[in-house]
């Protein structure tokens, strides 16, 4: 069994991503890291494959990437990641033992928790979006009831091929949610292993309103670049555009960000 470590940077070095310090800096298994961030780094492992980016291709041009590698260097999993999310130890064991016990599915995720003790994935999602809960959902899992986020899951890479691999227009918000929906027409089961509880840390939440506005806008595009399979996914994306907008505005008390939802979103629809 092959598996493909691939850790995506933005303005992160390899050593000080949580991912990798958590899971991958002690292990042996092959690492692609795809360094979205305007400058380089020096990266050194004889197990570590490096790319740059310095356009930042977003993560679904990343993972796209390091399945090209994996499936012309014959590996058979994928394990992507993000920079943020903190493993707890042996996690790696964890997995290769699920897959060996399912070896029909093709995709495994972990748990992932915030700081409150509330769990933010899997989830179920509602209108494109998902709320954090007290209950832990795990085990074998139908897409219907519950979807994991991108950091974490291990999926098998003929399966990531067949369902059609990540909407590369759909840079960082919703790749997730497109690419489950994809690959659940195909798999519409999952296995989440209960062992393995990631750590997300939300505390630090941005307030600069300039690097608001930059991010808001990457997500309207992210949005924009979503296809629409069904009617009702017209009003998802619309409620949660809107819903982001005015939390938005009341943060922090700027009606920019309705003009920019009009010109930016409803405008180009």
């Amino acid at each position: 069994m092959k598996i493909l470590c691939v850790i995506v940077l933005y303005k992160c070095k390899l050593e000080n991503s949580k991912s990798y310090q958590s899971l991958l800096q002690n292990n042996e298994e092959t690492i692609f890291v795809y360094d979205n961030s305007p400058i380089s780094q020096e990266v050194h492992g004889e197990n570590i494959v490096y790319i740059h980016d310095s356009q930042n291709g977003g993560l679904s041009v990343a993972y796209n990437k390091a399945a090209q590698y994996a499936r012309c260097n014959r590996f058979d999993w994928l394990l992507l990641l993000d920079q943020d999310t903190t493993f707890q130890k042996g996690a790696i064991e964890y997995y290769i033992k699920a897959i060996n016990e399912f070896p029909d599915i093709k995709m495994f995720a972990p748990v992932h928790q915030i700081s409150d003790g509330r769990y933010i994935s899997p989830t179920h999602y509602v209108c494109k979006g998902s709320r954090p809960s007290r209950v832990m959902k795990c085990g074998l899992l139908n897409f219907k009831e519950a979807s994991p986020i991108n950091s974490g899951i291990m999926v098998n890479v003929t399966a990531f091929y067949e369902a059609g691999c990540y909407d590369e227009e759909v840079v960082l918000d919703f790749s997730d949610i497109r690419f489950m929906e994809k690959f659940r027409k195909l798999y519409p089961t999952f296995y989440t292993i209960k062992e393995i509880i990631c750590l997300q840390d939300f505390s630090i939440e941005e307030r600069n309103a300039d690097k608001l506005m930059i991010r808001y806008k990457v997500f309207l595009r992210c949005a924009l670049a979503c296809k629409r399979e069904h009617l009702r996914d017209c009003f998802s994306y619309f409620f949660v555009t809107v819903k982001r907008t005015i939390h938005l505005v009341w943060q922090t008390h700027s009606l920019s960000f309705i003009k920019v939802y009009i010109t930016n979103y409803v405008l180009r629809k």
